[in-house]
C-alpha cells in the first residue's frame, strides 16, 4: 500500500473528527423527541430532516433522524411550536401548537408514521418542491423529474447530472474516477449489465426514470460487484390513487423527438401502473488522433487521423406491472420491462502518413454500421410483514434477455505514394448476432432485535449466460461485389457466468454510537468458450466480502460514519474474448481470456451535517485494488497499435468528496459536488508499463432559480480535470447547460434546455510509450455531440381527489395523527424500487 497516501488521509480525518469537539455539551432548555418510520413497513427513516419553528419569533432548529429514525430537538426555550418532518418521496408531517413551558420541558411525540407520497390533494396549495436530493451515510438518492437540463434527453444525459458520476464520450458510466462500477435498473441485476450499457442508457428516455441512487461503499447485503459502488437507475411506477396520469413531447435540434405517457390506477386492493416513452434522436461528433511512432533511431512517422460520425438513435421503453394485495401484510408485485433499440452510425475518416515531409499514405474510411436490439425484464416481487414491527420477508425472482442484431459495412481505400505508388481498396461486411439472459433469485429477511438492534440475512444467485456470434465477409479480390466468409476476421464467443451468494449484517445502536457489521460469501464460476476452437477457460473462485460501519451521532443535526468493505470487479465477454478485432486498420482490439478479476478494498470516512438552509456531506475514501484492470496498448508495427486487456500488479485512489447544497429561499438553491483525488498506479515490466500517480479532480455546480411561482431556471457547469491512465494521461474538459420552465396551470408547464452551451465537452487523452519496442507518441480529442436544444411540453390528467381523502381519513383511524398533521408537502409518487 501508498503509506505516504495513508498518512494523509489520516491527517484529514483528524480534521474532520476534530469537529466532534464541544459538540458533546447539553443543551439548556426544553426538549422535543420522536422516531420516524414508515406507515406501511414501519421501518425506520434514517437522515430524515425535522424542523421546529417557534410561532413567536418564527426562528426555525432542524435536525436528522439517526439510524433508528430517531430525533431529538434540544435546548428550546419556552414558546409554542410547530414541527415539520420530511423526506424524500413521503408525505411531509406537521405537528402545531407544541409548548414548551416551566412545566413541561420534555415533549415526546412517540412513533410518527411517513406515508409514501402518492398524490396531491385538490384543494390544498402544495408551495415547496419535492426534494431532489437525499444525502445519506450509505446512499445519495437523487430525484431527477426536476432536472430541467435534462428533460428531452436520455439515463446518459441524466447522469452526467449526478454528483460523483462522470460519462465519458462512449457513453461509459464512471463513479469516483473509476469505470468498474454496478449499474442496476430498479435494484436488480439486468441483462443492461452486459456490454451495450451504454447503448441501453442512451435508449432510455429521461422522462421515464423516477430517481437516480449512487451507493459508494455498499455493505455486505449488497451485490459485491462494482470496484467504486452502485448506480440504481429507478423507473417510474406512478402509484398514485384512483386513475392518474401525464403525458409530455419533446422537439429539438439533431432531429430530436420524445415522448411519453404514464397511467396508474389503484384501489385499496390492486395498484396498476405503466410508463411508454419514445426516443429519437442525432449524436453528431468528430475527433483525430496524432500518433508519432519511432522505428528508428533517426526515422519518425507521423499520423494524423481525422474522422466525423453520426449516430441516429430511435428507441422505445415499456414499464408495466401490478401490486396485488393479498392481504394485510402481504404484497405480490409483478412488473415488467422492454426496451427496444435501432442504432445507426456513419463514420467517415481519413488517415495521413508521412515520414521527413513527405505523404507516403492516404487512407480513406468510410464505414456505416446498423444495430438492433430488445432488453425484456420480467420480475415477481413478494413482501411480507409480520405482526412484529420491523419483521420482514422478501423474495424475487427475475429474469432479463438481450437480443441484438447488427451488421457493419467498412470501406478502406490504401493510396501509397511511397517508396512505390499504388492503389488498393478493402471491403468487409459483417454480421453480429447476440444473445445474453439473466436469472436472478433473491430472499431477504429483517428481524428486529430488542429496541435499537435488527439482523439481516439473505441468499442470492445470479445466472448469467452471453452468446456473440460475429461473423465476416471480405471482398473477393480482384472481383466488385463478391463477398466471401473470412474465418479470421468471425469470432463466435460464448460466456457463462454463476454466482451464488449469502450475507448476514447485524446492526445497533448503541446511544450515539451506531454498528453495522456483515459478511456476504459468493461462490463464482466462470466459463468462455471461443466456439469452433479448443480454446476454452474456466474460472473458479470462493471469497468472503466482509463490511463493516461504525456512525457516531456527534449531535443531533451531525454524523460521522467510518466503514471498510471489500469488492470485486469481474471481467466481461468484450475484456475476455481472445477475438482480434482488426476493423480499424491502424488500432487492432483483443480481449484476454487469461483475466483475473479485480480484489478491492475500499475504506471511507463521511461526515454528515444538517442546518435548517444547508445539507452536507463530505467522505474520505481510500482503494486499493489488486490484479488492476488497464488497457495496455502495445504497437505492432510502425503504423498499427494493437490494445489489450491486462492485469497490472496494483492501482489505488485516495480522494476527498464533498456535496452539498444549500437552500436560503425558496427562489433560490444551489447544488455542488467536488471530488479530488490521488491515482497512483504501480508499474509492470511485462507489459512495459511504468508506475506512474497524479492528481486529479472533478466538480459540478447546480443552480434554481424561481424568481416568481410559475417561472424557474436552471443553470449547471460540470469540470472534469487531468487523469492519469496506465500509459498517459486523459486531457481536462467542462460544460455549461441551462434550462428554464413555465408552468401554465397546475398541470400544464413547457420547458426548454440546451445542453453543451459553449460546445466545449471533448475528451482528449495524451499517450506516452516511449519504453515499448516501437516507441510512439499520441494525441486524441473525440467529441460525442454537439450542442442540443430541446423544448418540452407536458400535461397531468386525473382525478383522485375522493380516493385521497377516503385514504387520509384512513390513516386517521389508524394513528396517523389528526387533520392538521397530515399535509401532501412535496407532491409526486413515491416510486421506490426494489430493495438492491
Amino acid at each position: 500500500m501508498n503509506f505516504w497516501l495513508l498518512k494523509r488521509i489520516f491527517f484529514i480525518i483528524i480534521i474532520i473528527s476534530a469537529t466532534k469537539a464541544g459538540a458533546q455539551t447539553v443543551a439548556a432548555g426544553g426538549t422535543i423527541t420522536g422516531k420516524l418510520v414508515d406507515a406501511t413497513t414501519n421501518q425506520p427513516l434514517d437522515f430524515a430532516s425535522v424542523s421546529i419553528t417557534n410561532k413567536a419569533d418564527k426562528t426555525t432548529k432542524g435536525v436528522q433522524t439517526d439510524l433508528s429514525g430517531n430525533f431529538k430537538l434540544a435546548g428550546l426555550k419556552d414558546g409554542i411550536y410547530t414541527v415539520r418532518a420530511t423526506f424524500v418521496s413521503y408525505l411531509t408531517y406537521i405537528k402545531d401548537s407544541i409548548q414548551i413551558n416551566a412545566s413541561r420541558k420534555l415533549v415526546p411525540l412517540g412513533t410518527i408514521k411517513l406515508r409514501a407520497a402518492k398524490g396531491v390533494l385538490k384543494e390544498v396549495v402544495v408551495t415547496a418542491q419535492k426534494s431532489t436530493i437525499k444525502l445519506g451515510t450509505d446512499k445519495k438518492v437523487f430525484s431527477v423529474d426536476q432536472s430541467l437540463v435534462s428533460q428531452g434527453g436520455s439515463a446518459t444525459d441524466l447522469l452526467t447530472n449526478v454528483p460523483s458520476v462522470q460519462v465519458d464520450v462512449e457513453g461509459n458510466v464512471n463513479l469516483r474516477g473509476s469505470s468498474n462500477v454496478r449499474v442496476l435498473i430498479n435494484g436488480k441485476p439486468s441483462a443492461i449489465s452486459g456490454g451495450s450499457v451504454s447503448d441501453i442508457l442512451q435508449s432510455i428516455p429521461a422522462s421515464a426514470i423516477e430517481n437516480i441512487e449512487v451507493i459508494t461503499n455498499p455493505s455486505s447485503k449488497y451485490d459485491a460487484e462494482g470496484q467504486s459502488g452502485i448506480i440504481n437507475i429507478v423507473l417510474k411506477r406512478n402509484a398514485q390513487l384512483g386513475f392518474n396520469g401525464s403525458v409530455s413531447g419533446t422537439v429539438g435540434n439533431q432531429k430530436t423527438a420524445n415522448g411519453s405517457l404514464n397511467l396508474s390506477y389503484q384501489t385499496s386492493a390492486i395498484n396498476l401502473f405503466g410508463n411508454y416513452s419514445y426516443r429519437k434522436a442525432n449524436r453528431i461528433g468528430n475527433g483525430y488522433t496524432n500518433r508519432i511512432t519511432y522505428p528508428g533511431r533517426d526515422t519518425a512517422i507521423f499520423q494524423n487521423q481525422e474522422s466525423d460520425q453520426t449516430f441516429k438513435f430511435n428507441s422505445h421503453n415499456i414499464r408495466t406491472g401490478i401490486d396485488i394485495n393479498l392481504d394485510a401484510k402481504t404484497v405480490l408485485t409483478l412488473s415488467d420491462n422492454i426496451n427496444i433499440r435501432d442504432r445507426d452510425r456513419f463514420q467517415n475518416g481519413v488517415t495521413n502518413t508521412s515520414s521527413r515531409n513527405v505523404l507516403r499514405q492516404l487512407t480513406t474510411q468510410n464505414n456505416f454500421s446498423g444495430n438492433s436490439g430488445i432488453n425484456l425484464d420480467l420480475n415477481a416481487d413478494f413482501t411480507h410483514r409480520y405482526k412484529k414491527q420491523g419483521q420482514e420477508l422478501t423474495a424475487n425472482f427475475g429474469y432479463s434477455s438481450e437480443k441484438e442484431d447488427g451488421n457493419e459495412n467498412l470501406s478502406t481505400i490504401y493510396d501509397v505514394y511511397s517508396p512505390v505508388a499504388s492503389n488498393r481498396v478493402f471491403k468487409q461486411n459483417t454480421y453480429t448476432d447476440g444473445k445474453q439472459r439473466n436469472f436472478n433469485l433473491q430472499a431477504d429477511y429483517t428481524m428486529p432485535l430488542g429496541k435499537d438492534g435488527k439482523l439481516e440475512a439473505g441468499y442470492r444467485s445470479t445466472i448469467n449466460r452471453d452468446d456473440n456470434d460475429f461473423r465476416a465477409d471480405t471482398l473477393l479480390n480482384g472481383t466488385a461485389n463478391q463477398f466471401v466468409f473470412d474465418r479470421t476476421r468471425s469470432s463466435h464467443f460464448i460466456y457463462n457466468e454463476q454466482v451464488h451468494a449469502i450475507y448476514t449484517n447485524f446492526q445497533r445502536q448503541f446511544g450515539k454510537i451506531g454498528l453495522q457489521i456483515g459478511a456476504r460469501l459468493e461462490d463464482a464460476h466462470i466459463k468462455t468458450r471461443l466456439v469452433d476452437s479448443v480454446q476454452q477457460y474456466k474460472q473458479d473462485y470462493f471469497r468472503i466480502y466482509p463490511s463493516v460501519f461504525l456512525s457516531d451521532k456527534l449531535t443531533e443535526n451531525q454524523t460521522l460514519q467510518l466503514s471498510y468493505t471489500r469488492r470485486v470487479s469481474r471481467p466481461r465477454d468484450r475484456q475476455l474474448t481472445p477475438f482480434l478485432d482488426r476493423s480499424d486498420q491502424f488500432n487492432y482490439q483483443q480481449g484476454n481470456p487469461n483475466l483475473q478479476p479485480e480484489d478491492t478494498h475500499s475504506f471511507e470516512l463521511s461526515y454528515i451535517n444538517y442546518w435548517n438552509t444547508v445539507t452536507l456531506t463530505s467522505s474520505v475514501y481510500y482503494r486499493f485494488t489488486n490484479q488492476n484492470i488497464q488497457q495496455v496498448r502495445t504497437p505492432l508495427s510502425s503504423s498499427i497499435i494493437l490494445t489489450q486487456f491486462q492485469n497490472i500488479a496494483s492501482a489505488s485512489n485516495a480522494g476527498y468528496e464533498l456535496i452539498t447544497k444549500v437552500t436560503p429561499s425558496t427562489m433560490f438553491d444551489l447544488t455542488g459536488n467536488v471530488n479530488v483525488y490521488y491515482r497512483s498506479i504501480e508499474g509492470d515490466p511485462t507489459y512495459n508499463i511504468q508506475s506512474t500517480s497524479g492528481y486529479a479532480f472533478n466538480g459540478n455546480l447546480t443552480a434554481n432559480i424561481k424568481p416568481v411561482k410559475k417561472l424557474g431556471f436552471q443553470l449547471r457547469g460540470d469540470y472534469q480535470g487531468k487523469q492519469v491512465v496506465a500509459q498517459g494521461f486523459s486531457k481536462a474538459l467542462f460544460g455549461f447547460d441551462g434550462g428554464v420552465r413555465y408552468d401554465i396551470t397546475k398541470a400544464l408547464n413547457v420547458s426548454g434546455n440546451v445542453r453543451d452551451i459553449f460546445n466545449t465537452r471533448k475528451f482528449g487523452s495524451i499517450i506516452d510509450n516511449t519504453t515499448a519496442s516501437i516507441p510512439y507518441t499520441s494525441e486524441s480529442y473525440r467529441r460525442f455531440s454537439f450542442r442540443t436544444i430541446s423544448f418540452t411540453v407536458s400535461y397531468r390528467f386525473g382525478n383522485s381527489a375522493s380516493e385521497q381523502k377516503r385514504q387520509q381519513k384512513k390513516d386517521q383511524d389508524n394513528g396517523g395523527g389528526n387533520p392538521d398533521d397530515l399535509n401532501p408537502g412535496g407532491g409526486g409518487a413515491g416510486a421506490g424500487g426494489p430493495k438492491l
